[in-house]
């Protein structure tokens, strides 16, 4: 028996090991191929096709004015562009939402307040709802707490002219909440690296690039011949951005271009968050990976997209490396020399690659100065490994669960009301270095992230928040302020 768990652990070992390979490729990418070479002419106001920009929101009181506003003052010609804010929120609050959206815009701005009556397909079905009611070429999507800025469309769709063989364009997103506190700036720093090393390294490598859910541009024409928004995944984005791929479409990234958004506050609201993608991104690769090797495309870009898909399985392989390694240990199992040392040697190599992706995503961007780099770094590192348990869950649910339930991230002012309050990581974290310093003590030092991370993620549970404070988003309706 114990033969047989120690080369399970040595396969979940190498898968681990293959997941970190892939940070270390795309930071070699980044670094040694040169720019995706993106022509973005200058063009007259009247040759500029029409825009449609997309605001989905729900419930997202002042959030929802401030992105309506931001849309409104795009520079685009006024006959050319409309706006639509999707709501997917409250009946009771949709008439307040209206009144308040037209006083919070510019003046002729073309600006509708459609809402669907049922949240059929979530997002996907919201965005899906609002193109019935337009006919543009192109279309911007932003969140609630996203931004653009006014010359956003100005450098974002001539790309899309330019080049016929686009599907959309993705800016690359800001944090405007960034130093709100330690769990931000770390988060900052991971989404940092996975714009600044792996968007734009897939990009430079001609690899696909997925669509972020906002913050970009589609071409209308790629949307439908791909099968258009599909609300049977939680990462529509995702989805959307692969089926294109196997279509023959192309996306495009612009580092150049930034859009602010707001970062998750709490654990609770980020625990939810990265709970939904990691679903999401299991969900796609049980839909679409089967019709990707069944396809005629070239055997390394079915890789590349596998790849991109599973990335949401280090989680999984984490929790199971986990398991795996507690019960040899109360087994009192002997390891193999050789599933020791592939331990040793991708726990080191999974630690280094990942400090260094993360470090690289800040050296690019002009931070590997701030103060406090260090620190951050290290936190970047700890708070995700509380997530295995959440994540783990999320990735189980994917596969074996029916149940589909979409909680938009939690804004910041809404409370939790639910019932996670970090126990389960607070447990896990605790018990977990008690175990193995009863069984062997020195494998304790091997437990130190998970368990800085359960119990760090676990703690701050207890002031988090989730979507479901009824309360607190009332408080910031438009009608409350």
């Amino acid at each position: 028996m114990s033969v047989i768990l120690q080369c399970g652990l040595a396969s979940v070992l190498l898968l681990l090991a293959l997941l970190s390979a892939q940070l270390v490729v795309l930071a070699y990418f980044r670094l040694f191929r040169p720019p995706q070479t993106l022509r973005r002419p200058q063009l007259p106001d009247e040759v500029l096709p029409n825009v449609l920009v997309q605001c989905p929101v729900r419930d997202e009181g002042a959030l929802a004015l401030r992105v309506a506003a931001a849309a409104s003052r795009l520079d685009w010609p006024r006959d050319k562009l409309e706006i639509q804010i999707l709501d997917d929120g409250s009946a009771e609050y949709h008439e307040d939402l209206k009144r308040a959206v037209m006083q919070a815009v510019a003046e002729g701005v073309r600006v509708s307040v459609l809402r669907r009556g049922e949240r059929a397909g979530f997002k996907a079905g919201n965005l899906a709802f609002g193109l019935k009611h337009s006919e543009a070429p192109f279309v911007a999507v932003f969140d609630a707490d996203f931004m653009p800025a006014p010359d956003f469309l100005r450098r974002t769709v001539p790309a899309l002219i330019a080049d016929s063989g686009l599907c959309f364009v993705q800016a690359r997103w800001g944090h405007a909440n960034r130093e709100r506190n330690w769990l931000t700036r770390a988060q900052g720093m991971l989404l940092d690296a996975h714009f600044a090393v792996e968007q734009e390294a897939r990009s430079r490598a001609g690899l696909p690039i997925s669509f972020n859910g906002t913050a970009g541009i589609w071409r209308r024409e790629a949307i439908e011949n791909a099968g258009g928004w599909s609300g049977d995944t939680l990462t529509e984005d995702l989805d959307l951005s692969m089926r294109c791929v196997m279509k023959g479409w192309r996306g495009a990234f612009l580092a150049d271009v930034e859009v602010p958004g707001e970062l998750p506050e709490t654990a609770a609201a980020w625990r939810s968050q990265q709970a939904r993608w990691t679903k999401g991104h299991a969900q796609c690769a049980r839909k679409l990976l089967p019709l990707i090797w069944a396809s005629r495309m070239p055997l390394w870009l079915k890789a590349a997209m596998t790849l991109q898909m599973c990335q949401f399985a280090f989680y999984t392989l984490a929790f199971l490396s986990a398991v795996i390694s507690l019960t040899l240990m109360y087994m009192g199992a002997v390891y193999l020399q050789a599933v020791a040392m592939l331990g040793l040697g991708v726990t080191a190599f999974g630690l280094s690659g990942s400090l260094g992706y993360l470090w690289l995503g800040q050296k690019l961007l002009g931070r590997d100065r701030v103060i406090g780099l260090h620190r951050s770094l290290l936190l970047a590192m700890v708070f995700p490994s509380g997530l295995v348990l959440s994540n783990a869950r999320a990735t189980y649910e994917a596969f074996f669960s029916t149940e589909m339930s979409f909680n938009r991230t939690l804004r910041a002012g809404e409370r939790y009301v639910g019932t996670w309050r970090g126990g389960p990581e607070l447990i896990a974290g605790l018990l977990l270095p008690v175990f193995a310093f009863a069984e062997q003590a020195w494998s304790a030092p091997f437990f130190a992230f998970a368990v800085a991370g359960l119990i760090s993620i676990g703690a701050m549970g207890f002031s988090g928040g989730a979507p479901q404070d009824v309360r607190a988003r009332r408080r910031i309706m438009p009608g409350d302020r």
